[in-house]
């Protein structure tokens, strides 16, 4: 059992596995780091089980809510029951917990004054708080009128469990402002990595296509980029699967192309064959896509917004386009036409998001803390 310092028992808590996003990919890093974690998962989707388990050697709870292959279809309305689960999760008996928390509040579990309480906070919940989310009835005035009770005691909650960590730490300086906002307390910024293959990239003949890698959900803005597409008569190609895929389909012109869900060891393929990385999500996180893409060698065209201007360095490794229009986006295609990017200069750009940079600043921060509570 690796042990670090004087933490022997340790464990992660994650607010749901209902698909493979960025949130899912940072767990995934943080079994790494710590392979022998106890896991506590109350929504597990049949689907990842067998993957999680096999990434850790510790013991993976979860709840009977997992026992619901269709669960996530209906996820949004169990917010208010895991906000309870949290709660009443006594996790006292570790020496380190780590939350990872982005919509259900994992970060509101109580530990003893001896346990080290790390949450890294990809989002605050943005149903919340007002932040565009893909839950487009919840804008309803009378859904907002009806609701608000819940809504005020959840915000009450979340804002309550949020100053029960001993660390917070943010996915990316967007998403540190935000919690300075909504829950007046300061946090660090620890970037989520990605991939770097170690082969060299190369500068080559541009490919012919265009590449969306997303889960397709309203808030991702795939529909910006198939109808800029659409428009130009340029070849795209959309990977990902989500409740937006039959919307899309049904604007989609002939030379958009929907590839479903594709592996990781396909996806090097993908993005090495592609023209440039189209993002267009409203005000995103962080974004990994575009950052797997310089990792490749490829450029990134992306709408401004979020944690994507904190990735994405303009006209050095990508475009950025400032209105949220079609017709912006197309200016962005002409003024990418226009330069001529370095594949080295994207993958020198992808490097500072490296695992093992991930790895060394997050046992930074708990080896910190440790000297310092010692000393005191």
């Amino acid at each position: 059992m690796k042990q670090y310092g004087k933490f022997r028992k340790i464990a992660i808590v994650h607010d749901a596995v209902l698909c493979l996003g960025g949130a899912e990919r940072v767990l995934y890093q943080l079994l790494r780091l710590f392979p022998d974690a106890d896991m506590y998962i109350p929504i597990l989707q049949r689907a990842y089980r067998w993957d999680i388990r096999k990434r850790t050697n510790g013991d993976v709870r979860t709840t009977i809510l997992s026992s619901f292959p269709r669960l996530s279809t209906y996820a949004s309305f169990l917010k208010p029951i895991l906000f309870w689960y949290w709660e009443h999760l006594d996790l006292s008996g570790y020496d380190l917990v780590i939350s990872s928390s982005h919509s259900f509040s994992s970060k509101s579990i109580r530990v003893s004054s001896r346990t080290l309480h790390v949450s890294y906070i990809h989002t605050p919940p943005r149903y919340l708080y007002n932040e565009y989310n893909e839950m487009r009835w919840m804008k309803h005035p009378f859904i907002q009128f009806a609701l608000s009770p819940l809504f005020g005691w959840l915000k009450k909650k979340d804002f309550e469990g949020a100053q029960r960590p001993d660390i917070l730490i943010a996915n990316s300086k967007t998403v540190q402002k935000r919690i300075w906002n909504y829950y007046k307390r300061k946090s660090i910024v620890i970037y989520p990595s990605v991939h770097i293959p170690s082969i060299k990239v190369l500068n080559k003949p541009r490919s012919l296509y265009f590449l969306c890698v997303s889960r397709l959900v309203k808030q991702k803005g795939i529909d910006l980029a198939i109808r800029a597409c659409n428009d130009l008569k340029l070849p795209l190609y959309v990977v990902g699967t989500g409740p937006e895929e039959r919307r899309l389909r049904s604007i989609a012109g002939p030379t958009v192309h929907f590839c479903g869900f594709v592996p990781d060891n396909r996806m090097a393929d993908m993005y090495a064959g592609a023209k440039a990385l189209l993002s267009c999500a409203i005000d995103e996180d962080f974004g990994m896509a575009p950052v797997e893409a310089m990792a490749q060698g490829v450029p990134v065209i992306a709408y401004a917004s979020g944690g994507i201007r904190e990735t994405v360095v303009f006209e050095k490794t990508g475009i950025l386009f400032y209105d949220y229009t079609v017709g912006s986006l197309k200016k962005a295609f002409r003024d990418f036409e226009l330069i001529s990017f370095d594949a080295k200069i994207c993958r020198k750009q992808a490097d500072t998001f490296s695992e093992k940079r991930f790895i060394r600043r997050f046992e930074q921060i708990i080896k910190k803390y440790e000297k310092e509570n010692t000393l005191s």
